[in-house]
């Protein structure tokens, strides 16, 4: 049995990323916690990919801090943040091993393993594809496969960078779905987007992002 997730806050303070002489990301500040879907929006090359990628630890930024903590403010592990990106990473192997792989690599307990893959691949209707090679599954369900993977790592803040674009009807309302439900129990999520119409379902809150800043932050 997995134990309850524990919930963080994500604080990037000041980000700026140069990439060939040129400033992608200009002074962002943006804060995820667990008050809903926090929505960020903004045109391709607007800065939004490289500004996730700094939260996530996956890039380095110029300037600026990123600051992960729980409750009572005391620094979290990078490990805690779940990542799901437009074009999921699916490994030569089965659906089950592509999920057995991510919690042996955050050092999920073996006995937790196999309630925690099959639980997370039945939130997402795919535990008949569990034995079945990852690259045979369509985008949709190698998509809804990501998230069941990175959910099943039970994450303390996730972020989700154009994670429907281009899907099915289905795959995009199993993922929102999805997506909602875990928002309301408390996860912090960041939901990157340049569909407003979507925004609207989901966020409690839009980050207007363009040309590397931050631009205006509302409630919708």
């Amino acid at each position: 049995m997995s134990k309850k997730p524990t919930y963080l806050t994500l604080k990037g303070e000041g980000l700026g990323l140069k990439r060939d002489s040129r400033m992608v990301v200009s002074n962002a500040d943006i804060t995820v916690s667990s008050a809903g879907v926090t929505g960020l929006i903004g045109a391709n090359g607007s800065g939004k990919t490289s500004l996730v990628l700094m939260l996530a630890g996956l890039a380095v930024p110029d300037h600026g801090v990123v600051n992960l903590t729980d409750h009572a403010g005391r620094v979290a592990s990078r490990k805690q943040i779940g990542l799901m990106m437009q074009k999921p990473v699916i490994m030569r192997r089965s659906v089950y091993r592509n999920c057995e792989y991510v919690l042996s690599a955050l050092n999920i307990p073996v006995s937790e393993r196999a309630d925690r893959i099959m639980a997370g691949l039945a939130m997402m209707e795919l535990e008949h594809y569990a034995q079945q090679d990852a690259r045979t599954l369509s985008s949709g369900e190698q998509q809804r496969m990501a998230l069941a993977r990175v959910l099943m790592a039970s994450p303390g803040v996730l972020l989700c960078d154009e994670a429907t674009s281009n899907l099915d009807p289905k795959s995009t309302q199993m993922i929102e779905a999805v997506i909602m439900d875990k928002a309301a129990a408390g996860l912090p999520v960041l939901w990157v987007t340049h569909n407003l119409a979507q925004l609207r379902r989901l966020a409690r809150q839009v980050i207007f992002m363009q040309k590397g800043e931050i631009l205006a932050n509302q409630d919708i």
